[in-house]
């Protein structure tokens, strides 16, 4: 498995579990979160749609990793580690090295790893979902 895809996975799930479980008062800046989340996964979201057009994801490596440094100041108050995330989202901001990676597989490993590209940006959007829900 991708670590890239693997990374941006985990995180999603887990500020998702994250999310979903606090008691948080929701406010104006609950829905600044939520956007966050929504541009997050969209950059994800773009990214996959691309490489599964075979097409390389110019500048998405720079949106991933403008999430990554913002992530803290966006979410530290209502995730106190939030640092580790941005952390990890850091370290696989080169989200453009899965056109090379990909390229070297299979028709079927290929989509199976879109497939869980598609499934962490699906994290990040229900968050935002969950959090404008809440609000």
């Amino acid at each position: 498995m991708s670590v890239i895809i693997e990374v941006l996975l985990t995180v999603g799930k887990e500020l998702f579990g994250v999310f979903t479980k606090a008691g948080e008062k929701r406010s104006a800046r609950t829905l600044r979160i939520a956007d966050y989340f929504s541009d997050l996964g969209r950059t994800i979201e773009e990214t996959s749609e691309s490489l599964k057009h075979g097409q390389y994801p110019s500048g998405q490596c720079q949106r991933l990793l403008v999430h990554a440094e913002q992530m803290v100041e966006t979410i530290g108050d209502a995730v106190p580690n939030a640092s580790q995330y941005a952390d990890k989202v850091k370290q696989v901001w080169q989200i453009e090295q899965l056109h090379a990676e990909l390229s070297m597989l299979s028709d079927d490993e290929r989509r199976a790893r879109l497939r869980m590209l598609d499934e962490a940006a699906g994290y990040f959007h229900a968050i935002a979902a969950h959090l404008k829900v809440k609000s």
